[in-house]
């Protein structure tokens, strides 16, 4: 089913979009040559009448760029979530992303709002029909007062040949301005300070939970605080399905050119998560509509059978071979772990 995209110009006055990040680069962040003036450029284009809001960090050139706010925030730095089993700290910017994002949203006064990443930009508004088109929800698991949309690059359905839970970009939302505050007004992460109480083999039962995971649980806890994870394919079947549940009745994903979202350069071509096997483990729009139809309305259409079978016949190449070097590995790790040896 398409969305409504009916729309009228006067409608994006109710939005303001929040560019997050470096405008340059930014100490261990690289970032592409003019994509931010990109970025905004394409917000005026594709959003006329929005409010624009920079979030970003102290001593980034801002010249010639065009915005309605600015917000400079003090640089929490980088954050240790774990130890490696080597003993070395494992640095992420968790924090950074936090901190940009949601003290850009403090200054969102608008009923709506985009979280944009610096380094992205937009190709089209579909996102604003998307977000109105699907209107079901189910009595459980409805943390937010309306679907938030989201983009479909790196949200897995797949994660080192198996199926895994939460596992939410943080790419691109678009939905109510309090929704995304509640998403993003985050505590930041505390680091790590124990290399053998804070080790990746003493804190997750596999491997640690991506970035994205993290966010997402962190964001839902505030709703249910039984919701969690311990380690990146922490998979039970109870888990699977709050994971498909929270999905269906909170969000709206979709791939970029459904959004009208584009990607800078270090996404695209031989990338990682532009290949096959990238993009066939992440959530296709049709596989959420699958859930929708599951959970929230059980008239929604299916998808073709020829869809569905495309899918698998890749995932049966690309995504599922991996679980034989995933168990291999898993294994390997707990003997050594077992055994007290680190090599």
């Amino acid at each position: 089913m398409k969305p409504d995209t009916s729309m009228r110009m006067s409608d994006f006055s109710d939005i303001s979009v929040v560019v997050q990040g470096p405008v340059q680069s930014f100490q261990d962040r690289e970032q592409e040559p003019g994509i931010t003036q990109k970025c905004l450029e394409s917000v005026r284009r594709h959003l006329p009448g929005s409010t624009l809001i920079l979030s970003t960090w102290p001593g980034q050139e801002l010249a010639g760029l065009d915005f309605d706010r600015l917000v400079i925030s003090d640089d929490p730095g980088s954050n240790v979530r774990f130890f490696g089993r080597d003993g070395a700290p494992h640095r992420f910017n968790n924090n950074r992303q936090i901190v940009s994002t949601r003290e850009g949203l403090k200054e969102v006064t608008t009923k709506y709002a985009v979280k944009l990443r610096s380094d992205n930009y937009l190709t089209g508004n579909n996102f604003v029909a998307l977000q109105r088109a699907y209107p079901k929800r189910t009595s459980t698991h409805c943390f937010l007062k309306e679907r938030v949309v989201v983009s479909n690059v790196f949200t897995r359905q797949y994660a080192k040949g198996f199926r895994v839970p939460f596992h939410l970009s943080d790419f691109f939302y678009f939905g109510l301005t309090e929704d995304l505050k509640a998403l993003w007004d985050l505590a930041l992460f505390d680091d790590a300070q124990d290399p053998i109480r804070d080790s990746e083999d003493t804190l997750f039962t596999d491997y640690p939970p991506d970035c994205t995971q993290m966010f997402w649980i962190k964001a839902l806890r505030k709703f249910d605080s039984s919701l969690s994870i311990n380690g990146l394919l922490d998979r039970s079947p109870l888990k699977m399905n709050q994971s498909d549940l929270c999905f269906a009745n909170n969000l709206i994903i979709a791939s970029p050119p459904e959004l009208g979202l584009g990607l800078c350069q270090k996404f695209l071509g031989t990338a990682r998560i532009s290949r096959t096997k990238g993009q066939c483990a992440q959530w296709q729009h049709w596989e959420w509509q699958e859930i929708y139809r599951r959970y929230c309305d059980p008239d929604f259409p299916k998808a073709p059978a020829s869809v569905k079978a495309n899918l698998f016949l890749k995932r049966l190449v690309h995504v599922h071979p991996v679980k034989l070097e995933t168990l291999f590995k898993l294994h390997k790790i707990r003997r050594i772990s077992e055994s007290g040896s680190i090599k």
